[in-house]
């Protein structure tokens, strides 16, 4: 468990001092800006419609069955700011989705939710008024981000980056003082930065859409880990300075930005196929191809990721690797030739087939030619 750092352990003695108040959740408003809703665009005002996305994609009914089981737990108290005369919970939104359905029964009926029993007597009046911590985003930033991003209740990694994203830009501070803020001894928080702005840019070029990739989740990881290669970022012309400006790959680059994103993520609409399916290996020997430009110019004329791999480590290492290959091969069947063979003229051939094939090799490797 990762434990709280040098500027988060002052907020939390802070937040021990400050008056937890009461608030009807009526008065509370769903945070537009909460960093699950990721590249969703929502308004305060769209609060039935940010309430629908979280119930559809982050899991609230699990809260929901936990509240009907139990009631709500008044040390799980609620950060919220005020912003233009409303209560803006920063802190607890699919704790207060949660409430809020179990509340409304017209909320519940419009949006389509059929709650497993109805909420017992007790458990509305758990929900009557929650307890909330009055604070500003500002004040806040280091105890959501090490909660969320370095903790104990991580988000996705793309919510992770757009909240550093959002910190560094509204508040003004450097990634390595966000490192600091939350505990991040590992880089995370650099590297969740420079995948997001490359994603930024992406989706400013050329309208990069997260949802039109031929995954079944948007693999957000594959980016910000490909970053971490050197051959993949002298691709895009950037280096990690680069990397933590916004749109860092330079205009003569953007082609080769929409190369990456299709063969790390490719294309449903495009019919273009992913050439990384998984980081191991998908990602190193993507990186690996990469490394010379008979693998660039096979991956962008739009050859296999093994086919631009092979080509990039070139045919001596084949040679050796095919060679190595039938060797082994020859010693496993002759292991089991006494009790796997049983006379058939196929494999008998076969065989012959393969000491032919030896032998030429051999005279060829012998040969002056070769």
């Amino acid at each position: 468990m990762n434990t709280p750092s040098r500027v988060t352990a002052p907020f939390l003695e802070r937040m021990i001092a400050l008056e937890v108040i009461g608030h009807v959740p009526a008065d509370l408003y769903l945070d537009p800006e909460n960093p699950r809703l990721a590249s969703e665009l929502f308004s305060v005002d769209d609060q039935e419609d940010i309430l629908r996305w979280l119930w559809r994609n982050k899991s609230v009914n699990e809260l929901v069955d936990s509240i009907l089981a139990n009631g709500f737990w008044d040390h799980e108290e609620l950060f919220a700011t005020e912003e233009g005369g409303r209560w803006v919970v920063v802190e607890g939104n699919r704790r207060l989705a949660a409430v809020k359905i179990l509340l409304d029964p017209g909320l519940r009926e419009r949006l389509g939710i059929h709650l497993t029993e109805k909420p017992s007597q007790k458990v509305l009046e758990s929900i009557q008024e929650l307890p909330v911590i009055h604070s500003t985003r500002e004040d806040l930033w280091s105890f959501v981000g090490f909660k969320h991003v370095n903790g104990p209740q991580a988000w996705d990694s793309i919510a992770k980056a757009e909240y550093v994203f959002r910190v560094r830009r509204n508040f003004g501070l450097s990634l390595a003082d966000i490192a600091s803020g939350i505990g991040d001894r590992h880089e995370t928080v650099a590297r969740l930065y420079r995948g997001y702005v490359v994603l930024q840019q992406a989706q400013d070029e050329f309208e990069f859409d997260t949802t039109d990739t031929q995954h079944k989740r948007f693999p957000f990881s594959h980016l910000w880990t490909a970053l971490g290669y050197v051959s993949i970022r002298n691709y895009l012309g950037v280096d990690p300075t680069a990397l933590e400006r916004e749109n860092p790959v330079p205009r003569d680059r953007l082609r080769r930005l929409r190369h990456l994103m299709e063969w790390l993520f490719g294309s449903q609409s495009g019919n273009i196929e992913a050439r990384v399916r998984r980081q191991n290996p998908d990602l190193r020997n993507l990186a690996r191809a990469l490394e010379v430009q008979r693998g660039v110019n096979l991956l962008e004329s739009g050859s296999s990721l093994s086919v631009a791999l092979d080509a990039s480590l070139g045919d001596a290492h084949l040679f050796r690797t095919a060679l190595t290959k039938a060797e082994t091969s020859a010693r496993e069947a002759m292991r089991f030739v006494s009790t796997g063979y049983a006379g058939e003229e196929g494999l008998l051939e076969t065989a012959n087939s393969l000491l032919r094939q030896a032998e030429s090799l051999n005279a060829l490797m012998r040969s002056d030619d070769s």
